[in-house]
């Protein structure tokens, strides 16, 4: 009776939260979404020692666009937050940002422009940019407007741990701010080592759970920002043999509960999209038919990942995010690597 009440209330959280779900499932959907085209590496390879850039430059982003930035920008405009957090990563600054960012802190006074799924481009124009940075990621759709607004754009963004590195190097070409670019890569580098460094002989086998408004629940796969960064701790992912549906999650594939009791985890994490008061995942997922038998479940190894760390903002946070992961896989065992 207890598990049937649970059941009836989180299907009346789920539809008054659906119009909320759809919203956020539209940004972090995208997120995850389009690859990036092209070869960045390769194209944006600008001096990346301690030469200061010269202007006019011309750069390859990560759509594979070429563009031409006049002279060292002072205005600039990002639209996603994993570009405002690569900007200050690199030791830039904004004049605007999305509605959506509220990191590093120092971005919550700065003017927005719209949010990542919904640019405001009336708003970019207005704070007369002459750099734009957009998301070659989730806002890949909006290319045609951005190239409008009659400022150069550079679309960045992070599908995967790799990609983090890659905008990295090309908003500090971009920006004047190589070698700052460079050593921020560096330091990322050594600590994103320091704490693989961490990780125990024993393996883990882990799914990383989301679920859509209509309580279908996907799995990401390893070419997921998430799903790398579990790569990266030598977690072993069923999905990555999977094939199936992605719903609004390009990178996740449909999981049955009876592919999850096949797989039988010994951790599961989770990320619950909708704002609150949606419930999240990691509470109902012990109420859902098939899941609630999982060994993980029964022995409370059900852990919430932080949405906006590890779904709706990749980016130069690696370090953070793979901390947090290595403490969910791996509990105590890794506390002392």
């Amino acid at each position: 009776m207890k598990r049937l009440l649970s059941l009836l209330l989180l299907g009346a959280a789920l539809i008054l939260v659906a119009a909320a779900c759809e919203e956020d499932e539209e940004e972090v959907g995208s997120t995850a979404t389009a690859q990036p085209t092209g070869t960045p590496a390769a194209a944006t390879a600008a001096p990346t020692g301690t030469a200061a850039a010269v202007y006019p430059l011309t750069l390859k982003d990560m759509m594979g666009r070429s563009v031409t930035i006049a002279a060292q920008p002072q205005r600039v405009v990002a639209t996603s937050p994993t570009t405002v957090e690569t900007v200050y990563a690199v030791g830039g600054t904004l004049v605007a940002r999305d509605a959506t960012s509220d990191y590093p802190p120092e971005v919550a006074d700065l003017p927005a422009v719209g949010r990542a799924y919904a640019p405001d481009f009336e708003g970019i124009v207005a704070q007369d940019p002459d750099l734009v940075i957009a998301d070659g990621i989730n806002q890949a759709r909006f290319v045609q407007q951005f190239e409008a607004l009659g400022a150069p754009v550079l679309m960045a963004g992070a599908a995967s741990v790799d990609d983090v590195e890659t905008a990295m190097r090309l908003v500090g070409q971009a920006l004047g701010l190589s070698s700052e670019a460079e050593e921020a890569i560096d330091k990322l580098e050594k600590d994103r080592d320091a704490v693989i460094a961490k990780v125990p002989e024993q393996q883990v086998k882990a799914l990383i759970l989301i679920m859509d408004a209509d309580r279908r629940i996907y799995a990401a796969k390893p070419d997921t920002y998430v799903g790398s960064l579990a790569q990266l701790l030598k977690a072993e992912n069923p999905a990555a043999g999977l094939s199936g549906a992605a719903g609004p999650y390009p990178g996740y594939v449909l999981l049955s509960a009876e592919q999850a009791v096949t797989e039988n985890p010994d951790v599961i994490l989770t990320l619950s999209p909708a704002p609150e008061p949606a419930p999240r995942l990691s509470d109902v997922l012990k109420d859902v038919p098939g899941y609630s038998d999982l060994d993980a479940v029964k022995a409370g190894k059900v852990h919430e990942l932080d949405v906006t760390l590890f779904l709706q903002a990749p980016g130069p946070r690696v370090v953070e995010a793979l901390s947090q992961m290595l403490l969910l896989l791996y509990g105590t065992a890794a506390a002392g690597g």
